[in-house]
């Protein structure tokens, strides 16, 4: 009767109060009183964790652990589903994307084996939420239309108007603004006809951040005003902080860049109270952009070291939670191969007992069998020492393969150490130049890139491969720093297919491109255009097209030059070593372009070899 009694108080307070804190403070209030770990209780803790997302979601770890506890020991399945979507949810807004696909996967697999639709529903979006961050968005937009079609024939309701929200932040992050726009007046118009404020607000935003990216400024502050006004009122200070964040960038936008970072102020204030690092980490590098904007230069670089030192920070944990993994992992693997061993020892032991007393036996039977018995020894001992004589042999030739592959190696890194230098020479060159025509702004984006540059340039140095998402990042950083070389008549484009989940070696593309750039384009008189295109099917391709002077005109300057080309003679060399070690067709080719018989530029492709996470 008082489970019942508390399931009729929590429809009451969740239909029938008149304001959203009301409601959150019965939760509260119940959650306080109803201490029986049942699964009303498992209910009500995650009723009262849905209330702190949008308010201060560092209260709602400790509930949803404590539902997750409850749900095990009465073998709640559908509470522990929720209780990890829940938990998804939080790590989500906490920025910890990896983990909250990890929770979202747990209760997707529960909810489709007990066919818990609501759940699944709610599950899928927290996992298409999640995709959109990791920039997976197609995969986003799959998983959200296979749940349209789900309520196709559901009346307007809060969970349909979801679907389209996410539905419309997916097409927002692939660049398709008209349906990320239809979406969103889609959910707003449901949310609209169920009275569903919240949803009505959070359109609005998501509709003036959309303005935003479409440069429609003065459209944006009339959409994201009212709604920051809403969440103030309704103490929902996440949504409070992100449209801060949101605003401030059209008044930058407009010239009110002290309006700009007083907004941005209040958000920063905000994420340091609910430590969202990762929110903080963007915070900040939006404040040392709109101090650079005002020229306070001093204030943008402390707003900058603030930025990366939370960056260095997160990178920091992550690889600490991977070093405690692979710790666990060892120890596991030690107590295994202990516990087989002490196995093998015994049997050992074993049988030398039997073999001692067969031994005895054959002594006491007679001396008759003393000389088969020393013939048997002889040649047991023969075997042996031809056992030990072969496992010697092998162990030698084991250790020369791994000399010969350690040497491989070291020539590899060898070669990447040597053309980090050679770059870095050439940047700095640059910077040089920019200081002395007297351009400060354009050094200071010069100096700010080259340190990205130079850091992600150590990192990557130390690695075999990385994934192709760091790689693009890498040489579109680069090719930012080139073009500040170059007048107004160089383009540049970087285009990919089919390349997700892929890893490809460090550093490679790169030299290639300075190549083109440097002989090819920087020669060039009007306009210079450069394009990189990353094909995957089956095989991985990279071609670099530019329209320059072609090689037979560059090698006629390099020959007056009396210049070689260092870095690409040494990824020359690399190739070679990748292709010997990988056993794959690994090299590059170059193609000269003709427009009746007059060179119009130089095609490179090159073939790598790559390893694929899924």
């Amino acid at each position: 009767m008082k489970v019942i009694t508390i399931l009729i108080s929590i429809l009451f307070i969740l239909q029938v109060a008149n304001s959203q804190e009301k409601e959150l403070d019965s939760i509260r209030k119940l959650v306080d009183t109803y201490t029986k770990r049942d699964s009303t209780r498992v209910h009500l803790l995650n009723q009262l964790t849905k209330y702190y997302t949008l308010r201060d979601i560092s209260k709602s770890e400790v509930l949803l652990q404590e539902a997750i506890e409850i749900s095990k020991e009465i073998n709640y399945v559908q509470g522990l589903g929720n209780s990890f979507t829940n938990y998804s949810i939080f790590y989500t807004q906490s920025g910890n994307y990896d983990k909250a696909l990890i929770y979202a996967l747990k209760a997707k697999k529960i909810q489709d084996h007990i066919d818990d639709i609501s759940g699944l529903l709610l599950t899928n979006n927290c996992i298409a939420r999640i995709y959109i961050h990791l920039k997976k968005s197609k995969r986003a937009i799959e998983i959200q239309l296979e749940n349209l079609d789900l309520l196709k024939n559901e009346s307007l309701s809060p969970r349909k108007a979801g679907i389209h929200f996410y539905l419309a932040n997916a097409y927002g992050e692939i660049g398709d603004f008209k349906e990320a726009e239809f979406h969103y007046k889609e959910a707003r118009k449901i949310a609209k006809h169920t009275n569903f404020k919240s949803g009505i607000y959070i359109a609005n935003s998501s509709l003036g951040i959309l303005a935003n990216r479409k440069g429609n400024f003065n459209e944006a502050i009339n959409y994201l005003q009212p709604a920051l006004k809403f969440y103030e009122t309704n103490k929902q200070q996440a949504n409070v902080a992100h449209t801060n964040l949101e605003l401030a960038k059209p008044y930058a936008n407009l010239g009110d860049v002290n309006k700009a970072i007083s907004l941005t102020n209040r958000a920063i204030h905000i994420y340091k109270e609910q430590n969202n690092l990762k929110s903080l980490q963007a915070a900040f590098l939006n404040q040392s952009n709109f101090y650079k904007q005002n020229k306070d230069f001093l204030n943008s670089g402390m707003f900058l070291e603030k930025h990366y030192k939370i960056k260095d920070s997160l990178f920091s944990q992550e690889n600490q939670v991977i070093i405690e993994e692979m710790q666990v992992k060892y120890e596991t693997e030690k107590i295994k191969k202990d516990k087989e061993l002490a196995e093998q020892k015994a049997i050992i032991a074993n049988n030398q007992k039997k073999q001692n007393t067969q031994y005895f036996v054959i002594a006491v039977i007679g001396l008759g069998f003393l000389f088969l018995l020393s013939l048997f020894y002889f040649e047991r001992t023969k075997m042996k020492r031809k056992a030990a004589f072969l496992l010697l042999e092998l162990e030698e030739t084991q250790k020369r393969v791994e000399l010969e592959k350690q040497s491989r190696n070291s020539e590899l890194k060898s070669l990447k150490a040597q053309m980090n230098p050679h770059f870095m020479f050439n940047s700095l060159n640059s910077i040089q130049d920019l200081i002395l025509q007297q351009n400060t702004d354009a050094s200071y984006d010069y100096i700010v890139l080259f340190a990205e540059l130079v850091r992600n340039t150590l990192d990557y140095s130390k690695k075999d491969f990385i994934d192709i998402e760091k790689e693009l990042k890498f040489l579109e950083v680069y090719l930012q720093l080139e073009k500040l070389r170059f007048s107004n008549d160089f383009n540049y484009s970087i285009k990919y297919t089919n390349t997700d989940g892929l890893s490809v070696p460090s550093l490679i593309v790169q030299p290639f491109i300075e190549n083109a750039l440097l002989h090819g384009l920087l020669p060039k008189i009007g306009a210079k255009k450069l394009e990189i295109n990353f094909i995957f099917n089956d095989h991985l391709i990279c071609t670099i097209t530019d329209n320059g002077i072609g090689r037979v005109q560059s090698k006629q300057q390099k020959k007056a030059d009396n210049h070689e080309s260092f870095a690409l003679k040494a990824i020359k060399q690399r190739l070679e070593i990748l292709k010997e070690q990988y056993d794959k067709d690994v090299g590059y080719t170059v193609h000269d372009l003709y427009d009746n018989k007059i060179a119009t530029g130089t095609k490179i492709e090159i073939r790598m070899p790559f390893q694929k996470k899924y």
